[in-house]
């Protein structure tokens, strides 16, 4: 079985379900709808209008309808019985309207147009199932006729199709093309007409004496059709692509932004803190005085009797270290302080046996600072 084939039994319950759905109505009548809103010069730019020329016998002339889209028009009568001038016409035919097939219309009178019932799925082989119906449905045989299915209906709840069974006789056709003459030569199709005027949709010609028809304005503008589609498709994708590029770069951007708005911060936090651990200082030096401030109290305060050996300023702590005729004096002398607080005198008042005066070890804290505060604290807690 050729791979075709096993393909299209693959998909043929898809195309049935399609069939049976309301799907193909709504797209035929949406498509007319959008077929009918085009002007009639861009459906003819367009190739997309439908056209055939009719040929039907009138007596003995023969009448030629230009049909476009659902309109049909008469162009005129000739007459049957002059060979030369059908060729001719023929010929001019095939030049100028070379792209329009020809179908010949038959009456409904010639044919017979039985309606049978027959399951859904039996459609995809519907014409092998009408062939077999053609000797109990009319009183020819299979070879004496050519013939057409035409499904009326479907019903979907029972899963059966209403066919009509179109049958024309040979002997019906041949008659009609031999009254055609030079004109029968390239016939696309034959349809019949019911009483209506309406044509069935069918095409009774036998395959060997069809002619396909191929408008190549058709093609060529639906070549330039999916050129457009596919130009309009590049360029969205190029400006897809635009925009993508576009996207990833201002990415790019933020996220840099981003890494020095973080920079930034870290720096500003940086120098609020250095900002702040400098007025804690300058607070801290506000608060308590210079060391060159403090050493120009003592030296007021202190005796010219009394020499200084070590003077030591460390963290509000005041150690003075020194010899005087009266260290003991020196606390007085120091407590009138505004710069230092708490003067005492550590360890023993020694003689020095060498200058006569006494050594002496003397400890204060600098008003305002730290070492002030724990020992106020310190003060506090002793009972």
């Amino acid at each position: 079985m050729p791979a075709t084939d096993a393909l299209f039994q693959v998909l043929e319950p898809l195309r049935l379900r399609y069939l049976d759905s309301p799907l193909p109505a709504w797209l035929r009548t949406a498509g007319d709808a959008l077929f009918a809103a085009l002007p009639a010069r861009l459906r003819r730019q367009l190739g997309m209008r439908y056209r055939r020329l009719l040929l039907s016998r009138d007596g003995d002339a023969l009448q030629l309808r230009a049909l476009i889209d659902d309109q049909s028009s008469l162009i005129g009568t000739v007459p049957l019985d002059d060979a030369s001038f059908l060729e001719q016409l023929r010929m001019r035919l095939d030049e100028s309207a070379g792209g329009v097939p020809r179908w010949l219309l038959m009456d409904s009178r010639q044919a017979l147009r039985p309606v049978l019932a027959a399951p859904a799925s039996a459609e995809p082989r519907l014409r092998e199932m009408m062939a077999h119906e053609i000797d109990r449905q009319t009183p020819f045989t299979l070879e004496q006729v050519t013939f057409a299915p035409r499904v009326l209906s479907r019903d979907p709840v029972t899963r059966q199709m209403r066919v009509e069974l179109v049958v024309l006789p040979k002997a019906q056709l041949d008659a009609a093309l031999a009254k055609l003459g030079p004109m029968a030569e390239g016939l696309a199709g034959v349809d019949i007409v019911d009483a209506d005027g309406a044509r069935l949709g069918v095409n009774l010609l036998p395959l060997p004496g069809r002619v396909a028809w191929h408008d190549s304005g058709r093609n060529l503008n639906w070549l330039l059709a999916a050129v457009a589609v596919l130009a309009v498709v590049a360029s969205m994708w190029i400006a897809l692509g635009n925009r993508r590029e576009a996207v990833d770069a201002y990415s790019k951007r933020l996220a840099s932004v981003t890494v020095e708005a973080r920079d930034v911060r870290k720096l500003r936090n940086s120098l609020e803190g250095s900002m702040r651990a400098a007025n804690f200082l300058a607070r801290q030096r506000a608060q308590q005085p210079t060391t060159l401030e403090l050493i120009a109290d003592l030296t007021r305060r202190i005796p010219d009797s009394t020499s200084i050996e070590k003077l030591s300023v460390n963290a509000g702590a005041v150690v003075l270290i020194g010899q005087s005729q009266q260290a003991s004096s020196l606390v007085g002398l120091l407590q009138g302080s505004t710069l230092i607080k708490k003067p005492t005198l550590t360890g023993s008042v020694q003689t020095d046996p060498r200058t006569g005066k006494e050594r002496f070890t003397l400890t204060a804290v600098v008003a305002g600072s730290a070492k002030e505060k724990e020992s106020a604290n310190e003060s506090g807690r002793s009972p």
